[in-house]
């Protein structure tokens, strides 16, 4: 793999930076002539029919953010005008982003050979490009603005969109806002115009997103500095900061690496890495090196060499106890687990059995370049462990499988999200052309609830569709999306999980209430197997001043008390949410 040297880091920074303020300059012109947006009254602006109707989606889009961030409240003429510009502003960055995205992600897979027919590389003089002309001559002249070259790239986007819709399909407004031909030309030829190496390293998608932020994130900087504050819509802004690759790598060599060695143990296999004296070998090179270090031999920057492979992915490893066996469980009452409980080896010390049961979370995941160096890591491991189990495991089962059970994200942006699966999707690529995004766990947290009220609209409709598809009652929907009204701001943060508790068990003793006195209760559309149904028998029963309600067992084991209705109701959110 080719990595970014710091010369092509500043090329590259210094073409984001001119792109960022050319495209956000001229989607904003576009915007207005197209619109006609300083004309404040639709019916006023001679808008043609298709003009007319996009415009007024863009309406309702700004007054559903204004609503969402105001609750509803009504507002002066001019503070109203501020907010909406400062959406709009928004949706043009996140149009602008977009399109720049989606052609470095199209540039990478004309690098890496993922697509042989290449449109981005060479733009108008592509191949790509040319056979469109040739096979498509009407079409070509019917775009007069970009001579077909737009409409190419449009297929190219829905082809894409199949497989990674978060980047390619339709992106909240961005559809609405027009990209002018001499816009679109600028940007393929300043991407053409970059070194043949910016495309190869697994980062550059990060390093895009990071030198796209830094103006915004400078001026927050001077902001602060002069003595304001950061509001809350900009916290995303100031909060996103690029970890270099070494620091990647040091934290998942000495957390996943160690996990490895210990699961090795556990199971009972030597770790290649041992065997072939990889290990051993890296720290007597580093007792030389620093031993040359010292006498004046090498500069104190120049970095120790490391042979690609087992080297690469281990270098950063820093000897450390493994976790001992644990002691039998003891009975319960002397300070030890429960007698008879099924803790195994290592498993009550978090060793897992194998590399497939690893869950990684980032919870802040930006670009998701964390996520794309483990995926890297992950592989190797896969790859071992199928060796020592003596099975045969697919470079596409290994990719679909790390994508859906290994790795999670979890960002305030989700522009970030958005290049975040754009990455790992291209580190799966790379690894195994044949390999689909079936799952990517990744998820954006700006759900704009927290100031509506609860009347309204939006939040209606919500709740209706909740119980139309789930069954679960618009009051504890309300308890919930209650509970969710700080994840703009705070993200993973956000102690999500009490909250929902809380307001399940508020819901429950409500239920309770509302038939004390009476022992059968009527099977309520939460229940998951009623009676008669191969399920069971909702029974109430009081003890002393307190209320407690059991479930009479089901032959089939399913269903206990409150933690079945619970377990229950939580996957029919989760349902309805998929």
């Amino acid at each position: 793999m080719s990595y970014l040297t710091p010369e092509t880091k500043s090329q590259l920074s210094t073409a984001i930076r001119r792109l960022r303020e050319r495209l956000l300059t001229d989607f904003h012109h576009a915007a207005e002539s197209t619109y006609r947006l300083s004309i404040k009254s639709i019916d006023k602006a001679g808008l043609a029919e298709e003009q007319r109707l996009k415009r007024e989606r863009l309406a309702q889009w700004l007054d559903e953010q204004v609503r969402a961030e105001t609750g509803g409240k009504r507002l002066k003429d001019e503070q109203r005008e501020q907010l909406e510009q400062r959406h709009l502003h928004t949706a043009i960055k996140l149009a602008a982003a977009t399109l720049l995205n989606r052609l470095v992600v199209i540039k990478q897979l004309e690098a890496q050979g993922l697509r042989q027919i290449k449109i981005v590389t060479g733009g108008w003089n592509s191949s790509g490009y040319r056979d469109f002309r040739e096979f498509a001559p009407d079409l070509c002249r019917q775009d007069q603005e970009t001579e077909g070259y737009g409409l190419l790239l449009k297929l190219l986007y829905d082809e894409l969109a199949l497989e990674l819709p978060g980047l390619f399909g339709r992106v909240g407004v961005t559809g609405l806002f027009p990209v002018p031909g001499s816009t679109l030309r600028a940007v393929v030829e300043a991407l053409d115009a970059l070194a043949p190496d910016v495309w190869l390293d697994d980062t550059t998608l990060g390093w895009v997103y990071q030198y796209w932020n830094d103006p915004e994130r400078e001026a927050l900087d001077a902001k602060l500095n002069a003595g304001g504050k950061v509001e809350p819509h900009e916290i995303a802004s100031k909060t996103q900061m690029f970890t270099e690759r070494y620091m990647v790598e040091w934290l998942l060599h000495n957390s996943l690496g160690q996990m490895w060695l210990a699961m090795c143990q556990k199971q009972g296999w030597t770790a290649a890495v041992k065997a072939d004296g990889t290990l051993d070998r890296l720290e007597e090179r580093r007792t030389l090196w620093r031993e040359k270090r010292e006498r004046g031999d090498v500069a104190l920057d120049e970095l120790m060499p490391i042979a690609p492979g087992a080297e690469e992915r281990w270098k950063y490893w820093v000897p450390q106890p493994l976790p001992s066996s644990p002691q039998p469980p003891s009975p319960q009452g002397e300070g030890g687990a429960k007698s008879g409980s099924p803790l195994q080896l290592g498993e009550g010390l978090g060793v897992r059995a194998s590399i497939r049961t690893i869950k990684i979370l980032d919870p802040a995941c930006g670009s998701g370049h964390f996520l794309v160096i483990a995926f890297g890591l992950l592989v190797a491991l896969y790859q071992e462990e199928a060796q020592h189990r003596g099975e045969m495991w697919s470079d596409k089962e290994i990719a679909e499988s790390i994508l859906a059970h290994n790795l999670y994200g979890i960002d305030l942006d989700a522009r970030s999200v958005q290049i975040a699966a754009a990455a790992l999707w291209l580190k799966a690529k790379s690894f195994c052309r044949e390999a689909e995004l079936r799952v990517v766990n990744l998820v954006a947290s700006d759900l704009n609830l927290s100031a509506l009220p609860e009347d309204d609209p939006a939040l209606l409709e919500l709740r209706q569709e909740v119980r139309d598809a789930t069954g679960i009652p618009e009051p504890l929907t309300n308890q919930i999306v209650q509970a969710l009204q700080g994840a703009d701001q705070w993200g993973s943060l956000l102690k999500i999980d009490r909250e929902v508790e809380k307001a399940i068990a508020q819901y429950e003793r409500s239920l309770t209430r509302s038939v004390q006195g009476e022992l059968r209760l009527d099977p309520h559309p939460l229940a998951p197997f009623p009676q008669g149904e191969g399920g069971q028998e909702r029974v109430a029963s009081f003890q002393g001043d307190g209320e407690q309600e059991t479930q009479n067992p089901s032959p089939s084991g399913r269903g206990a008390g409150g933690e079945g209705r619970r377990a229950m109701l939580l996957e029919k959110l989760e349902r309805f949410l998929d």
